[in-house]
């Protein structure tokens, strides 16, 4: 799981081309069903390092596998 840090985003939008449609909102646009997960995400990133690091995506999985 991938946390971000909201005292250290400057919704700067870059994450958008990297991320699933719909996986990253601007707080005040969280929908209300996930609005409990504000403060998950506030707490989780305080704790987890940083990635700074490149990595390779893990392979697609064939639909047919």
């Amino acid at each position: 799981m991938l946390y971000i840090d909201p005292e250290e985003c400057i919704d700067c939008d870059a994450c958008e081309v990297e991320r699933p449609v719909d996986a990253i909102f601007y707080e005040e646009d969280v929908p209300e069903a996930w609005k409990e997960f504000v403060l998950l995400n506030r707490e989780m990133a305080a704790t987890c390092p940083p990635i700074f690091d490149w990595k390779e995506p893990f392979a697609r999985r064939d639909a047919n596998s």
